[in-house]
């Protein structure tokens, strides 16, 4: 089963958006973005990581739910 980067959880973890945006030196309002799309790039996670050298990374990635879990459709 696939994995994939919790985003949402890892930047409430980490204090919110306005927190987060300051680490990755992005506007306010990227990191909600990240979440609508399900995608941050890895230079922004570079940038996360660099201000918080202490964060597990590998704690926020979680198994993806098969897709046609989520459309509550199957065949």
């Amino acid at each position: 089963m696939a994995k994939k980067l919790n985003i949402a959880r890892l930047i409430d973890d980490l204090g919110g958006a306005s927190v987060v945006a300051q680490m990755a030196k992005v506007v306010r309002t990227a990191p909600y973005g990240w979440v609508n799309r399900n995608f941050v790039s890895s230079i922004v996670l570079e940038k996360i990581l660099t201000e918080k050298p202490e964060l597990e990374i590998d704690n926020y990635f979680e198994e993806e739910e098969n897709e046609q879990d989520k459309t509550g459709s199957g065949t």
